[in-house]
């Protein structure tokens, strides 16, 4: 019989957020169980959204980015006031969220991805292709942690 491998406690974590009550539930939770490791919290600015927006004639897709950008900016500033300056280190690229969480997992070398679920598949792309967090847990190179 093999020894059973480590059970330490993740050195590098990285939460997804998307500002959701679910992702600051996942943020508190990766604070408050891994008070040693290296917290990262990773916004993905959808640029397929950002695309859809466009599509529908309502905004260029530069200036959803860049709105979007500013927003998680912000959002970020508040939850650095609550939660403590050097509590994490935030991240915000633009992609594909479910591409660039696995990308940036891998690039970071984390131990574990933290990241609320939405309840409920509400929209019909959920139910035919899967949730964020479905895609994520499938693909990702270490262990994934999903907080509803």
């Amino acid at each position: 019989m093999s020894e059973p491998s480590s059970t330490a406690p993740p050195q590098a974590v990285l939460v997804a957020v998307d500002f959701a009550p679910s992702a600051r539930r996942a943020l508190d939770l990766a604070l408050t169980w891994y008070p040693q490791a290296e917290v990262t919290a990773l916004h993905v600015v959808d640029v397929e959204f950002a695309a859809r927006v466009e599509a529908e004639g309502l905004a260029g897709q530069p200036a959803v980015i860049a709105k979007r950008r500013e927003r998680a900016g912000e959002e970020f500033h508040w939850l650095a006031q609550e939660k403590g300056a050097d509590a994490f280190a935030p991240m915000v690229v633009e992609g594909v969220p479910f591409v660039e969480i696995v990308k940036i997992a891998r690039d970071l070398q984390v131990d574990l991805i933290v990241m609320g679920m939405h309840s409920g598949a509400s929209r019909i792309d959920a139910l035919l292709f899967g949730s964020t967090a479905e895609k994520v847990l499938r693909a990702s190179p270490c262990a994934v942690l999903c907080v509803p």
